[in-house]
């Protein structure tokens, strides 16, 4: 690193410590230590320096060396703990390899069947009927008889909830099987088909980004993980990981984008 940078970064830290920075200051200084944890370093070695320079001259003969109040070092002490933890935030402790960030296989238990069975109501209607047919034809190993089921939930039903859960799982059962381009134009109608269902749209969007991964379309796939990301729901740790892992090999590692503080 230049000298230059390192004054900067050793002045701006000085300045944080006598509380000269301003808020915006602050935030952009933890930015800079985010995005370079190296520059702890710097941040570190500077300030154990000073340390062994105020013991020595406490133990020396010779005259006293001048130094900052100890109030300053703890200070500064306090500011590294404080930027080291912000750094953990972003650094989460994933695989090197795409493939063991990628869902491999989807269980049954994501389908989706009727509302009723779920609710144990004995209101089912007839594209229910289908979409639990489908269901157990999964569960049985007969995925052909399923496609078949859902794709006439698709051409006879074609209302909602059952056109966009019909597509849910049709792209499931495709995703299964490494038919991922047939999967990528199922979950994105079951996208932009769905009217009030959270849980479907984040299953669409999440398992549509898996797909895309698996073909190469990686700009795409940070597209659609993002937007599962974004609903906050079960998939959102392991679409923040994938995020990362898809903006490091994209070379982009921007992540202020991202809510971390709901991470935890």
């Amino acid at each position: 690193m230049e000298n230059s940078r390192e004054n900067e970064i050793r002045q701006q830290i000085d300045a944080y410590v006598k509380g000269e920075l301003t808020e915006e200051e602050i935030k952009d200084l933890w930015t800079e230590f985010a995005k370079n944890p190296e520059l702890l370093d710097i941040l570190e070695i500077e300030v154990n320096v000073k340390e062994v320079i105020e013991r020595e001259a406490l133990s020396s003969v010779k005259p006293t060396i001048s130094k900052l109040p100890s109030w300053t070092w703890h200070a500064a002490a306090a500011a590294v703990i404080a930027i080291i933890a912000l750094v953990q935030l972003f650094q989460v402790n994933t695989p090197t390899e795409m493939n063991q960030f990628v869902v491999q296989n989807i269980e049954p238990g994501q389908l989706e069947t009727s509302d009723g069975v779920r609710a144990k109501d004995i209101r089912i209607t007839t594209a229910d009927s289908l979409l639990n047919l489908g269901f157990e034809a999964i569960v049985s190993g007969n995925e052909n008889r399923a496609l078949q089921l859902f794709d006439e939930v698709i051409s006879k039903y074609d209302e909602e909830p059952y056109g966009s859960k019909a597509f849910l799982n049709k792209g499931i059962v495709l995703y299964n099987e490494s038919e991922y381009d047939e999967a990528i134009e199922a979950f994105k109608e079951s996208a932009n088909r769905v009217e009030d269902s959270r849980m479907i749209l984040e299953k669409a969007y999440w398992y549509l980004g898996n797909a895309l991964i698996n073909i190469g379309e990686l700009e795409e796939a940070r597209s659609a993980v993002y937007e599962a990301y974004k609903l906050e729901g079960i998939f959102r740790k392991p679409a923040f990981r994938l995020l990362k892992k898809l903006s490091s090999d994209l070379g982009n590692v921007d992540y202020e984008e991202f809510d971390t503080e709901q991470l935890d």
